[in-house]
């Protein structure tokens, strides 16, 4: 699993950037913007949507500072952001949008692309646990992706997808109890596979 930020540094780093401190904004934008992409293309297959959507969530920072609050969690708080923006524009540039929630949009649940030739031992269910990802739910496929790909917690996934903790646990454990009984293979194991394959 990802390290866990250290919450005090998060805080302080986030504390200079409220007090005007534009050079630890580029920081930021360093340690986060790959993880960023990543998870906006996931929405979506237009990636400079996702580059814009990533710029404005910057420039929106900017803009608003002297409003904003304190966090001791960037990442999630620019994800939460990232996410938002996007979803505004799919619904903005579709024409039936006010029938259209959060919900409504697909979400890409994919192994990263150099993952193939390193499944060799897993040749015979590589298939089978393709299919089975494209099997679940986009909100579980969410919730696997944040989970095994960007090891976020329980609570963390909770404030992403607006769910309470035991909403988003019992999310990921039907997704997880899905998954085995497709490939037929252990739940610990089926831990182990994701992680594997989905980080990056």
């Amino acid at each position: 699993m990802y390290p866990v930020e250290n919450k005090e540094d998060e805080r302080l780093i986030w504390s200079r950037f409220l007090k005007g401190d534009n050079q630890v904004l580029s920081l930021i934008y360093l340690q986060h913007s790959n993880a960023l992409f990543d998870y906006g293309c996931r929405f979506t297959v237009d990636r400079d949507l996702v580059k814009d959507c990533i710029q404005e969530v910057f420039c929106s920072l900017m803009r608003t500072r002297s409003s904003l609050g304190e966090t001791d969690n960037i990442r999630l708080y620019l994800l939460k952001s990232l996410k938002r923006k996007i979803i505004r524009e799919l619904k903005n540039a579709n024409k039936q949008s006010s029938l259209l929630t959060d919900q409504d949009f697909p979400f890409d649940l994919r192994w990263a692309e150099n993952m193939d030739d390193q499944l060799h031992d897993l040749d015979e269910k590589k298939q089978l646990l393709s299919e089975a990802m494209q099997s679940l739910t986009d909100r579980q496929k969410e919730a696997i992706y944040l989970r095994f790909n960007r090891g976020l917690e329980y609570e963390e996934i909770s404030f992403l997808l607006n769910l309470n903790y035991q909403s988003s646990r019992a999310l990921i454990h039907r997704a997880i109890e899905k998954l085995r009984e497709i490939i037929h293979i252990p739940n610990k194991k089926i831990n182990q596979i994701l992680f594997y394959i989905l980080h990056q």
